[in-house]
């Protein structure tokens, strides 16, 4: 696999278990209606998740709240 592919993969991957999480936890904690939940769950996976990218061959995770990348 790709180096490219296998970063977008990660990326969809770890966006979409994090806000199934954070889907289900806001959910539970605050009842409201579906669209303010999903508008919710997103912001929140968006600022949250890590970033997975490619820089001449070589694998990059971005982690929030940190100046730089981690290399795989």
């Amino acid at each position: 696999m790709k180096k490219e592919t296998l970063a977008l993969v990660l990326n969809f991957i770890f966006f979409g278990g994090l806000f199934i999480f954070f889907k289900n936890t806001i959910g539970s904690l605050m009842p409201m209606s579906y669209v303010p939940l999903i508008a919710l769950s997103v912001l929140f996976t968006g600022i949250v998740s890590p970033k997975f990218l490619v820089n001449e061959g070589k694998l990059f995770m971005k982690i929030p709240f940190r100046k730089k990348p981690i290399q795989f």
